[in-house]
């Protein structure tokens, strides 16, 4: 998607309430995006909704 002015805007980004989760993602999850969560059976997976 690109403005009026001519530029691409930057992605909002929503912080995962995870300190050292959102450091590695450098601000958070992308606001609209899809992800997908995979663990072994019986591990802690969790759903994180705005």
């Amino acid at each position: 998607m690109i403005d009026a002015g001519g530029q691409t805007p930057a992605l909002q980004r929503l912080p995962s309430g995870i300190p050292g989760l959102d450091a590695i993602l450098r601000g958070g999850l992308f606001h609209g995006g899809l992800y997908i969560v995979r663990g072994a059976p019986g591990t802690v997976k969790m759903c994180l909704r705005p």
